[in-house]
């Protein structure tokens, strides 16, 4: 009976179960013996120079792996690189997305979806000790313009920045050597950056939605995520703030905000804003998720208000 080699199972453990031919010649085996091997079940072929253990199913870890470590010239994109960033908003397909040069050819199987351009640096993809190769995060949010609808782009976009500690000049640097006519997903990434409000990143997807709907309501001056030095609480930041009229709108999504310590935080961090003049306007979950466009309209409502005070008060200043 054939065996692996300790390096052969070292490999396989490191990479999801799975072991190009050429990683398992470097570990010791020669091709006859890793023919022999399929033979005998121990190891059983994924794709055409890869294969997995017998001991372990593939997961989509082994299949992104799998592809990867059988195609050196091809990267895990798309919305499976999504998927690996942990990106919100992206659509259901389970497929292992990759991209590849022009002339390459990674797999055909049903698997595998390929996405074949010249359109991509060296700099946009990174290797990663599990045997994955993946685009970086700045390029896969820039990818996802050819899935995703304006919205959910933006509200990646915004993931990206946050998590990726990213500014906005990364993502142009991604983008603009690929703009052209046959690339109008580009043109509307850049579009869908330039979208984005004053101040910090979002943090979650309730927080770009609800402010887009405000600035479609004709609310300006927004800003995310703005910092504020609090009485007696300290550094504070609202999920969205009109600074110039001190209002701001937090989206109460998260169930921590229920909970008996995230109410009593929220409702000192509340007092200690209205001691300096700020108007804060919570939108509950529940809010948010019936009655969307009431809660939009309240806050435009309330804002029109302030905005009509100070208005007043500098007539009589």
């Amino acid at each position: 009976m054939t065996h692996l080699t300790g390096a052969a199972h070292r490999v396989f453990a490191t990479q999801h179960g799975v072991a190009s031919v050429d990683q398992l010649v470097g570990a010791g085996l020669t091709r006859r013996r890793i023919k022999q091997l399929e033979e005998h079940g121990a190891i059983v072929g994924v794709l055409r120079g890869a294969y997995r253990s017998a001991s372990r199913e593939l997961d989509e870890l082994g299949h992104r792996a799998a592809v990867c470590v059988a195609r050196p010239d091809v990267s895990i994109a798309g919305p499976t690189a999504g998927r690996i960033w942990n990106f919100r908003r992206l659509p259901r397909d389970s497929r292992i997305h990759v991209l590849g040069t022009p002339a390459s050819n990674p797999s055909i199987a049903p698997w595998v979806s390929t996405y074949r351009t010249a359109a991509i640096h060296e700099h946009d993809v990174m290797q990663r000790p599990d045997g994955v190769r993946v685009t970086t995060r700045a390029r896969t949010a820039f990818d996802l313009a050819r899935w995703l609808g304006p919205d959910d782009l933006l509200s990646v976009i915004e993931q990206a920045i946050r998590d990726g500690a990213l500014a906005e000049a990364d993502l142009v640097e991604v983008a603009v050597d690929w703009l052209s006519p046959q690339r109008k997903w580009a043109t509307m990434f850049l579009r869908q950056l330039s979208r984005r409000l004053d101040g910090g990143a979002a943090d979650s997807h309730p927080e770009v939605r609800f402010g887009e709907a405000l600035g479609r309501q004709g609310i300006i001056g927004i800003s995310r995520q703005h910092a504020v030095v609090l009485p007696g609480y300290g550094q504070a930041y609202f999920d969205l703030a009109v600074p110039r009229l001190r209002l701001a709108i937090e989206l109460d999504v998260h169930p921590a905000h229920v909970e008996t310590a995230g109410a009593i935080s929220d409702r000192r961090r509340d007092r200690a804003a209205s001691s300096i003049g700020w108007h804060v306007r919570r939108v509950s979950r529940t809010e948010y998720e019936e009655f969307f466009d009431r809660s939009v309209s309240e806050v435009v409502d309330l804002y029109r208000k302030l905005d009509r005070n100070r208005a007043g008060d500098e007539r009589t200043a």
